[in-house]
């Protein structure tokens, strides 16, 4: 922690930030100051480099005991003679600590002590670092690294479980929809010999999770829905009615929910009159959507989100099996 000293200025010290120590030299003719790594070199600076040239403010603290009734007049001169009576021959300096920083101030007798007052400082400032560190832990999220691109996994929040007459048992919101995650993924996309899998999750190590290949063409967009539809399905089978598909496809959300029911007018065309290349997918998809109430939700790919994690592991493992 550094420590700024000022010998000269418009107020002398010892400064915790520069900023403090900046406000006390900036524009101040003949300002001394300089930046110590410890208590103690600031103050041999200061009692070094301090004296004639101080600002009148900085030098008020060594000034002697002003008679009792000099209250009403801060600007009172003092005489002569009552100064000599009450100024020691050699006031001692101590630090004291207010504000956030560590100003200079001078006093007369021996009821301190300077290794005092510098333990006093140094034990508030180990007092200060422990507090910044414990509210710094306190802001630290659990994560943990994942495979060669250390991808931070969040950690999945803890939902509400509940069984469905079919017997299974489903993470649910507070909206009582079955939280469920999608994905499609594909090597080579595009390309000959693309190998493209389906991914759908609902919980770590639960027996509906699905892992397969695609059928039909090897695409990525084939793998999203197919996992889309896949997921549907399944719910029906297990007597859910009320779905929440968590993708990180906006093609097949946008599909669903924006362009499905002008391609179904058109006759499955595009406005542009040719056919929807993933009709027969679609057309799969939309003969169960509407027999529950789903919630399509979007998620962004590869940030962490730890279902969308693992249906990307269960649809790239699906990929890994497609046979054409």
């Amino acid at each position: 922690m550094p420590f700024y000293a000022v010998a000269k200025g418009r107020t002398t010290g010892i400064f915790m930030t520069w900023p403090d120590c900046e406000a006390q030299v900036k524009g101040f003719p003949g300002a001394r100051y300089k930046k110590f790594d410890s208590v103690v070199g600031a103050q041999d600076f200061i009692s070094a480099e301090g004296g004639p040239g101080t600002s009148a403010k900085s030098q008020k603290p060594y000034n002697p005991p002003k008679p009792a009734n000099s209250s009403t007049n801060p600007k009172r001169t003092i005489s002569s003679s009552s100064t000599k009576q009450s100024v020691p021959d050699k006031p001692k300096r101590r630090l004291d600590v207010s504000a956030g920083y560590a100003a200079e101030k001078s006093f007369n007798g021996d009821s301190s002590d300077d290794s005092d007052d510098l333990n006093t400082i140094i034990s508030k400032q180990m007092d200060d670092i422990e507090k910044r560190l414990k509210t710094f832990e306190k802001g630290v999220d659990k994560i943990m690294k994942k495979g060669t691109k250390k991808t931070i996994l969040i950690e999945p929040p803890q939902s509400k479980r509940r069984k469905t007459s079919g017997g299974a048992e489903f993470d649910v919101d507070n909206d009582g929809f079955v939280q469920v995650y999608t994905d499609g993924a594909c090597s080579a996309n595009g390309k000959t010999g693309a190998r493209a899998g389906l991914g759908v999750y609902w919980a770590d190590g639960h027996p509906l999770n699905i892992s397969e290949p695609v059928s039909g063409r090897a695409t990525n967009n084939c793998g999203e829905i197919q996992a889309a539809t896949r997921a549907i399905k399944v719910a029906l089978q297990n007597g859910v009615d009320k779905l929440s598909i968590n993708t990180d496809s906006k093609f097949v959300i946008n599909s669903v929910t924006k362009w499905m029911p002008g391609w179904k007018r058109k006759g499955w065309k595009l406005a542009s009159g040719e056919p929807v290349k993933n009709e027969k997918d679609f057309k799969d998809l939309d003969s169960v959507q509407h027999k529950l109430q789903i919630k399509w939700n979007y998620v962004e790919a590869h940030r962490g989100i730890h279902g969308n994690e693992r249906a990307d592991e269960l649809a790239k493992a699906g990929a890994a099996m497609y046979n054409k």
